[in-house]
């Protein structure tokens, strides 16, 4: 089987789409039955160095930019469209002077010029998009109960739709990215949905807790409204329970400060970017009142660690819920404090469901998802 990776992304980068394909990388026995090669923005391993082409200048550091300015600088600037245009404009010039007899291309985002080519030159070609979150299309609920997102267009951009023609299987990590496909008039049956996976040695319960210490609750992730955070410090500031603390890992943005005022009154405590397998494990439960996701990669880390669940069903979570955890409603402030209070008040069921999180979590590791993907692939290759 010859595989061509279509990664806009790094290898090896800090919370990347690329760490994804590594688990892949490092399956022996599939790399020597296969041949691979990767177009990326850029590798950071060297082991991988075989495998990848970076046809882009100046690597990484152009979408580091494009990527910064709407998060600091200009809400509405089209960071995304110029990156996708980017990667494919190299893409492109990199495959014409090489040959395209791949089996199967396997890409990280929708980039409709470079489908095109690929088809021009090779119509044989099955074209696999792993679609890692929802679209934009499951944004219109949200704001009819609130208008939470400002700077994201309901529109479907132009590049997603022009995308689906050329597409033949899709790959998703949840029912919830699903949904948005078949909403969107995708064949159910063109998608396979294949959930993330999560290191259960470098994420795991402490040895010892003591479950009638200080209640902590833990948030990790981009620290922004999509993550639900106004719902999230509404909830905990209205509960103001005595012996609580609220830690929030990870990089905070502008739009969500206002939320934060009197963080010390309230026992809320910032930590940004830490080791998480050291820090995560020292609370009591996993807080993640998400409005969109795919299958967020911090529900994996947390139930590894041993920690219930309170979070959306639009976080793609792997959980059942009332036993790994809850899963509640967006923008629901009054559910995140009635699954609050229940854990504070019953630290018994709370220990309970934590060692059910752990077990859950060694179902979900990335040798797991790995083989997942391998029997896909030759399941659509004997089609």
């Amino acid at each position: 089987m010859k595989i061509l990776y279509l990664l806009n992304s790094d290898i090896g980068g800090k919370g990347t789409i690329g760490n994804r394909l590594i688990p892949i990388l490092k399956n022996k026995s599939f790399l020597a039955g296969n041949d691979i090669k990767i177009i990326s923005r850029q590798n950071y391993l060297s082991d991988f160095d075989k495998y990848n082409v970076s046809p882009i200048p100046f690597k990484s550091f152009i979408p580091k930019i494009l990527t910064a300015i709407p998060i600091y600088i200009h809400k509405k600037f089209p960071s995304r469209i110029l990156q996708i245009k980017i990667f494919e404009y190299f893409s492109i010039k990199y495959l014409d002077k090489n040959t395209l007899d791949y089996d199967l291309v396997i890409s990280y985002e929708f980039s409709p010029r470079l489908y095109a080519a690929i088809k021009k030159k090779n119509p044989k070609i099955k074209i696999v998009q792993d679609v890692p979150i929802a679209g934009n299309n499951m944004i219109s609920d949200l704001n009819k109960k609130e208008k939470v997102f400002e700077n994201f267009e309901e529109k479907t951009p132009e590049y997603f739709l022009d995308s689906i023609g050329y597409v033949d299987y899709f790959i998703v990590p949840s029912d919830f990215v699903k949904k948005s496909l078949i909403k969107y008039g995708v064949n159910k049956n063109k998608i396979s949905q294949i959930p993330f996976g999560v290191d259960v040695d470098k994420f795991k319960p402490l040895e010892e807790k003591n479950y009638n210490n200080t209640f902590e609750v833990a948030f990790s992730g981009n620290v922004n409204n999509r993550k639900g955070l106004k719902y999230m410090i509404k909830a905990w500031k209205e509960l103001n329970l005595t012996n609580a603390k609220l830690n929030i890992y990870g990089r905070i943005y502008p739009e969500v400060n206002k939320y934060l005022g009197e963080k010390q009154k309230y026992n809320i405590f910032t930590h940004g970017f830490v080791d998480l397998t050291k820090e995560l494990n020292k609370n009591y439960i996993f807080l993640f009142p998400s409005l969109l996701e795919g299958s967020a990669k911090s529900t994996y880390e947390a139930l590894a660690s041993g920690l219930p669940l309170i979070t959306t069903y639009n976080s793609g979570s792997v959980i059942d819920d009332g036993k790994e955890g809850f899963i509640i409603l967006t923008q629901d402030v009054n559910t995140i404090k009635e699954k609050l209070l229940y854990f504070y008040n019953d630290r018994a069921k709370l220990e309970e469901m934590g060692k059910n999180a752990r077990k859950l979590s060694l179902s979900y590791t990335w040798e797991n998802y790995t083989e997942n993907l391998i029997r896909f692939y030759n399941k659509v290759l004997n089609k």
